[in-house]
C-alpha cells in the first residue's frame, strides 16, 4: 500500500513493499521528473511550396541546410526533450539518428501553420528556431489573358468612365474574374497567355507568440546586397514587431563557399556574430540551453 505523507504530499511511502520496490518507485519518480525538465524545441526549415496547379508550384531557393545543421547540434543536448523538425519533403534533414527527433513534413505556408498550431497546442514548447524561408505569395487562382480581355471589354465597352473609374473597374475584374482556369489538375502546356493571381501568405512568425507567449522565439531575416546597418535595422524591426527574442540576420551575398556570415540580435543589440552554419548552430544551442554555472 502506497500513501502520501502529511509532512510532504510529494513524498510516497510504501507500507507493504520490499526495500527493492521502494528503490523502483524512487527511480520512476526521478525518471519522470527528468522527462518533465526536458526542453521541447521546434525547428522550421527549408522553403514553402505554394501550388499553382497539380504540378506547378511557387517556391524559393532555400534548401533547409542551415535548419538541419542547427538540428544536428541540438540533438547532442542532454536536456533536449523532443525536437520537432518541420520541413518540405525535398529539404535537407538532420543527419543525426535520435529517438528525440520527430520529422514533420509540410509543403505550403498553411500546412506549416496547421502543424505548428497542433504541436504548440498539444505539447509544451520551450523554444522555436524559425529558419523556414516562408514564401511571401501563393497562387490564388489562374486565368487566361483572352478571358480577362473579353470580360474587361464586355463590362466597359458601353460605359462612359473616367480614367480613375476604369482603373477601379479593371482592378475589380482582376480581383474577382468570372472565368477561372481549372487548376485542380495540370494546366495545359499550350496556354499562351496564362496568368496567375498571387495572394499574400500569412506571416508565420507573427502567429507564434499568439499561440504561446512564453516560447523563446528565434527568427531569421535574409536580405541581399544591402549594407550591414540596413540589415540590422530591418532585422530588429522584425524582432520588435513579432515579439521575437532573437533574430538571425543574414545577407545573401555573404553566404557562399562554405561561409555563412550572420549577426544574432536580441533586445540589447548584437548578441554575437558568426561566420559559418556550424557557428550559428552552436550559438543557438547556447541560447536555448545556456551552459550551467559551476
Amino acid at each position: 500500500m502506497i500513501k502520501r505523507t502529511f509532512e510532504d504530499p510529494n513524498t510516497l511511502v510504501c507500507f507493504t513493499c520490499s526495500p527493492g520496490s521502494l528503490l523502483k518507485i524512487n527511480f520512476i519518480r526521478e525518471k519522470k521528473a527528468g522527462i518533465m525538465n526536458k526542453k521541447n524545441i521546434i525547428i522550421t526549415s527549408g522553403p514553402t511550396n505554394e501550388r499553382i496547379d497539380s504540378v506547378m508550384k511557387i517556391t524559393n531557393m532555400s534548401t533547409g541546410k542551415l535548419g538541419a545543421t542547427v538540428a544536428d547540434e541540438l540533438l547532442q543536448e542532454e536536456e533536449l526533450g523532443t525536437l520537432f523538425y518541420l520541413s518540405p519533403k525535398l529539404a535537407y534533414k538532420p543527419k543525426t539518428q535520435s529517438d528525440k527527433l520527430q520529422l514533420v513534413t509540410i509543403e505550403s505556408t498553411l500546412d506549416l501553420l496547421k502543424a505548428l498550431r497542433k504541436i504548440i497546442t498539444d505539447t509544451k514548447i520551450y523554444g522555436m528556431v524559425h529558419a523556414s524561408a516562408v514564401g511571401d505569395y501563393y497562387g490564388e487562382y489562374t486565368f487566361t489573358g483572352e478571358d480577362l480581355a473579353a470580360e474587361i471589354a464586355k463590362k466597359l465597352s458601353s460605359q462612359q468612365l473616367t480614367e480613375e473609374e476604369i482603373k477601379n473597374k479593371v482592378l475589380s475584374i482582376i480581383e474577382n474574374p468570372e472565368i477561372l482556369t481549372d487548376n485542380t489538375h495540370k494546366i495545359s502546356s499550350y496556354e499562351k497567355n496564362l496568368m496567375v493571381k498571387l495572394g499574400l501568405t500569412p506571416k508565420v512568425i507573427g502567429e507564434i507568440k499568439k499561440l504561446d507567449p512564453d516560447i523563446l522565439l528565434i527568427g531569421f531575416k535574409l536580405l541581399d546586397g544591402v549594407q550591414k546597418e540596413e540589415l540590422l535595422e530591418v532585422a530588429d524591426k522584425l524582432r520588435q514587431k513579432n515579439d521575437a527574442d532573437y533574430i538571425v540576420a543574414n545577407n545573401l551575398c555573404e553566404i557562399h563557399n562554405g561561409m555563412h556570415k550572420a549577426t544574432i540580435l536580441n533586445k540589447d543589440g548584437i548578441y554575437t556574430e558568426c561566420k559559418t552554419k556550424q557557428e550559428i548552430a552552436k550559438s543557438l544551442r547556447k541560447i536555448l540551453f545556456p551552459p550551467k554555472m559551476n
